[in-house]
């Protein structure tokens, strides 16, 4: 009898230690979940439209007189649940760097692949810990997840808020947050309605920064789904997506 109630308290006691573990391992929130004791913010459906590019797909624009630019997706960097490890400062008490949480990043590069060959972007889509305020030195509450993204084109006229600006000279200032899913501007271009776009405007490059042409872009007009659908340039040249 006394053994039937020992196993009985054991097997209890694994259950009570089993549910546990299933809690910590459990979701969190919206894109967040507990993994080895440590967070993990992970993609959700409602971020998926803005992960759709494929490597291969091109974007070809065509302006008032003809003439063509064409780029492609020619690289996409998928990290699923990679670490963000604290970075030790060197010294003699230097140990093995503490692992601070889990992410999913995407990353989507383009090169523009007609005559010119020369120019295009980069795109990085990724789950973190939420920003406190819309500034980053403000620091970040890691127990909720949020939806970034950053991104640069190579011909953009640029921004003078460095704070913001990614890239620096050319960076894209998306949205941030709940931001992210609206509402959004629409564009009836060649026929095609694009229903979710983020319109960049830039200002100047500031002086830091090489002078730009007429032909670089000072408005950049970005489909979730469907990625840049018209540029502007500095001269008033619009350069619309074909479909």
């Amino acid at each position: 009898m006394l053994s039937s109630l020992r196993l009985t308290y054991w097997l209890s006691c694994c259950i009570l230690l089993t549910a546990s573990a299933c809690k910590k391992d459990s979701e969190s929130g919206p894109g967040l979940r507990i993994v080895n004791k440590v967070p993990y913010y992970h993609f959700t459906e409602d971020d998926q439209p803005w992960l759709t590019m494929r490597q291969g797909d091109t974007w070809q624009f065509e302006n008032g007189r003809g003439y063509r630019r064409t780029y492609q997706v020619s690289q996409i960097i998928d990290y699923t649940q990679a670490e963000k490890k604290e970075v030790q400062p060197p010294g003699p008490n230097f140990s093995s760097p503490k692992l601070l949480n889990y992410f999913d990043q995407k990353t989507v590069r383009l090169t523009r692949i007609d005559s010119v060959r020369v120019g295009g972007g980069e795109f990085r889509f990724y789950r973190g810990a939420a920003q406190l305020t819309n500034r980053s030195f403000d620091g970040y509450d890691k127990n909720k997840s949020s939806f970034y993204a950053k991104g640069e084109w190579s011909a953009f006229v640029g921004n003078t808020d460095l704070i913001s600006d990614y890239y620096h000279c050319r960076g894209l200032k998306f949205p941030r947050g709940s931001a992210l899913e609206g509402p959004f501007q629409q564009l009836s271009i060649r026929g095609r309605q694009y229903t979710e776009v983020v319109a960049f405007v830039g200002t100047s490059r500031g002086p830091d920064c090489a002078p730009t042409p007429a032909s670089f872009m000072q408005e950049l007009y970005y489909d979730r789904r469907a990625g840049i659908v018209r540029m502007v340039s500095l001269g008033g040249e619009v350069w619309d997506r074909l479909p």
